[in-house]
């Protein structure tokens, strides 16, 4: 048994080495709040190319830039940075920004993301308060150009999705 229960573990080890180096999606979510000084400062609907930090510096900074391999259609990406930290009277205090999308890719190159993102700084509100931002089902058609899938215009926060097939995992 002990022998059988070793094989099975090197062909899932070697399995998981093929399956690295096979073709796959990538997909890249950031979310930027906009500089103090950039408030007029409009969002472009579309980055191209892979250097939205570089394309949006002097006018946003990042709060989270994040890349998912091996999308499958119907996932839901879970992204979060939160820092949960003691509050005055006791309490806690929540600061940072949670998104779940939904990726539809099932009508080929052409995809659909959509879902929800909370945030909560309130250093960029001026009432404090949490924020939910409905993404609606958002076309992404282009490959390697950062879409601009939603802002909200009191905090001067937006979410980016971008996305790359035929990528090589593991090389």
């Amino acid at each position: 048994m002990k022998k059988f229960l070793m094989a099975c573990a090197l062909m899932i080890g070697f399995s998981g080495v093929a399956a690295a180096s096979e073709l796959g999606t990538h997909v890249h979510v950031a979310a930027f709040f906009k500089l103090p000084d950039q408030k007029s400062f409009q969002w472009p609907d579309e980055i191209k190319g892979e250097d939205i930090i570089g394309s949006l510096d002097g006018k946003a900074d990042f709060l989270v830039l994040t890349q998912t391999v091996g999308i499958h259609d119907g996932d839901v990406l879970n992204i979060q940075n939160d820092v949960l930290r003691s509050g005055g009277a006791n309490g806690y205090e929540d600061l940072g920004i949670d998104c779940q999308l939904s990726v539809n890719t099932s009508s080929g190159p052409d995809w659909t993301v959509g879902g929800k993102c909370d945030v909560f700084l309130p250093m960029l509100t001026s009432d404090g308060q949490k924020i939910t931002g409905i993404i609606m089902p958002h076309p992404i058609e282009t490959e390697r150009v950062w879409h601009h899938v939603w802002d909200d215009p009191k905090s001067g926060i937006a979410v980016y999705f971008f996305k790359e097939t035929g990528a090589v995992l593991g090389k």
